[in-house]
């Protein structure tokens, strides 16, 4: 199997830059309405939106790999929260363990990435699929 660069490219700049959008929706928006501890403010947006074209890149290349299947939505969506698990969850739990942060909040934030790279993962696979 080769690797259709066209499609990579592009699933990687439009899937890091959606999942960005919603990461910053969620954060600054939502979130900073919801909850009184948060505050709406995140330093380095440049490298955060780098970090996105990083994990979306490497979405696009594992899912052009052996993940395209007949709808783009739902197998999509399956394959971005998988990414999504395997991306904070181990990390969160090292975190708790290390510096006590609550294992709820890990598995909240654990939850909330499976979505957000669901969605993610919806938008790299709806590129494969019109592509």
């Amino acid at each position: 199997m080769t690797v259709n660069i066209k499609k990579l490219a592009l699933s990687t700049v439009v899937g890091g830059l959606g999942m960005w959008i919603v990461a910053g929706v969620w954060h600054n928006l939502i979130m900073a309405s919801l909850y009184e501890q948060v505050h709406a403010k995140h330093e380095g947006l440049g490298v955060l939106l780098l970090a996105y074209f990083v994990l979306a890149l490497i979405m696009a290349y594992i899912y052009q790999r052996g993940f395209i299947g007949k709808s783009p939505v739902k197998d999509g969506l399956i394959f971005g929260a998988i990414i999504g698990l395997l991306w904070v969850f181990p990390h969160g739990l090292a975190m708790a363990g290390a510096h006590g942060e609550s294992i709820a909040y890990v598995i909240k934030n654990s939850l909330w990435h499976m979505v957000e790279q669901g969605i993610g993962g919806i938008i790299i696979a709806m590129v494969y699929a019109k592509m």
